[in-house]
């Protein structure tokens, strides 16, 4: 039930709604304003013609009852006359009274109004009378036929413009009526019997006229004028509406992505935090250069960098990483270095490096490019740093003395060969001149065949560790 409520107050106050409403009420105000016009007018008319009808029946029987009645009783010298005006000391009989209050009536309302009528299918034969037209025809056959009726009534038209409002009520014969008509030698009927209907009083009211409205026509205009515009107005504000729902349905959009973006954000954050914190305590050194930078220097070192290199963040951090090297760095391995970062590429290879109490050590370096707008120009360069001195010296003889005795092993395994060959040869001659080698010349030369071969294979294992090395390097 609440939701149903809801949901239509929702309905009711969208603001579409309100602009229909605000329109329909606009367009039907001039029906409302002119049916409103005309029940006042009706009503006017009805109280307007009860009125002048009240007045006149008064009138009439406080004459029949107070000056009538009470001269007949009193054999008064008054004559009471239809026509009162020729005779002396005449008083009006109550019907020319009523007459002569009918013409007094309409001659108050110069614009015909109201009007009032005193009428009988029994006109007395002297007097002027005229047709009567069938609402006092049918108001006369009512009112006989139903004794209790005090009144009848006809509208003609809706009560818009120039409408008329007809109200009857009947007249009645009174006693001292009837003791009149039925002696009256005018008379067109002469058994007149108390309470019979003698005619109509009929009072007309008719409705003002569309003038007397105040330039309604003008009004009306306006009104349409008014509707018109309201229209007008209804499409801007609908369109207006329209608009601002697009809006608001954007911002709530943007709202719901901003949401996610700030969810996703604070993830990210996290994750940052979580890889920053692994970064910076993870026990191979790195290091990121900017390339964008001229000089292209190292804008973030971790711990075990500064601990490998012994140079703190101060003076790492804005100065290019050449300052790691050294005498002993190979300068073709730094060669290989700049044309991997001149093509943009990565690099992998082991150098010796140089710490900031001038210790030097082995460095395995991995270098990584990252971001830029092409391959060739990455933004950053990412530096992965092993010390490696230790597997370098594994086998107990720095490469560098090993490196040195190069040269003489080369010349100590020339002169081996040499002297095999010499032994080689010393032999063939003694047999082909076919001397016999005394026991100690044989014993000789088999045991410095035997030294040579021994030292052949020493010197082919320091070779072969050598070229290990070198290849390594």
């Amino acid at each position: 039930m609440a939701g149903g409520i809801g949901k239509l107050r929702r309905v009711v106050l969208r603001p579409d709604a309100i602009l229909w409403l605000l329109l329909a009420c606009l367009l039907m105000l001039p029906v409302v304003a002119l049916n409103a016009v005309s029940s006042a007018t009706i009503d006017q008319m009805r109280l307007q013609a009860r009125e002048v009808s009240t007045l006149a029946s008064g009138i009439r029987a406080y004459y029949a009852d107070n000056v009538i009645a009470r001269l007949q009783a009193a054999d008064g010298q008054a004559v009471y006359s239809e026509n009162y005006r020729e005779v002396h000391g005449g008083i009006p009989i109550p019907a020319t009274l009523s007459i002569e209050l009918g013409a007094l009536f309409d001659n108050a309302h110069t614009d015909g109004r109201i009007h009032y009528d005193f009428i009988s299918d029994y006109p007395f034969a002297n007097r002027a009378s005229r047709t009567l037209d069938a609402f006092e025809e049918k108001a006369l056959e009512t009112f006989r036929s139903e004794p209790g009726l005090k009144t009848f009534t006809q509208l003609e038209g809706n009560g818009l413009g120039r409408s008329t409002y007809r109200l009857a009520t009947p007249v009645l014969m009174r006693q001292a009526c009837v003791t009149c008509h039925n002696a009256h030698p005018d008379s067109p009927k002469r058994d007149w019997k108390l309470g019979d209907v003698r005619g109509i009083q009929e009072v007309t009211v008719r409705g003002m006229r569309v003038d007397g409205f105040g330039n309604l026509g003008y009004l009306l205009g306006y009104v349409g004028l008014l509707g018109v515009v309201s229209v007008g107005a209804t499409g801007v504000f609908r369109q207006q509406s329209l608009q601002l729902n697009k809006t608001n349905r954007r911002l709530v959009e943007a709202n719901a992505r901003e949401s996610t973006l700030s969810a996703r954000m604070a993830d990210q954050l996290q994750e940052l935090s979580i890889f920053g914190t692994v970064v910076d305590n993870s026990v191979v050194g790195i290091a990121v250069a900017d390339m964008r930078q001229p000089d292209n220097p190292l804008v973030y070192v971790n711990q075990a960098f500064t601990a490998m290199t012994g140079y703190p963040r101060e003076l790492s951090i804005g100065f290019n990483c050449r300052f790691l090297q050294g005498p002993d760095t190979d300068p073709q391995e730094v060669e290989r270095i700049r044309q991997a970062i001149r093509r943009g590429d990565a690099y992998s290879g082991e150098l010796i490096n140089y710490r900031q109490d001038g210790s030097r050590f082995w460095n395995r370096l991995t270098l990584t490019p990252v971001g830029g707008a092409s391959r060739e120009k990455p933004d950053f360069y990412v530096a992965n740093q092993v010390d490696i001195t230790s597997l370098k010296e594994e086998a107990g003889v720095p490469l560098r003395e090993l490196r040195a005795l190069e040269g003489e092993l080369q010349t100590a395994d020339q002169a081996l060969s040499d002297a095999g060959r010499f032994g080689d040869a010393l032999q063939r001659q003694m047999e082909a001149a076919g001397d016999l080698a005394s026991l100690q010349m044989e014993a000789f030369l088999r045991s410095q065949q035997q030294a040579h071969r021994q030292l052949t294979e020493v010197f082919e294992r320091i070779a072969q560790l050598l070229r290990q090395h070198r290849d390594a390097a």
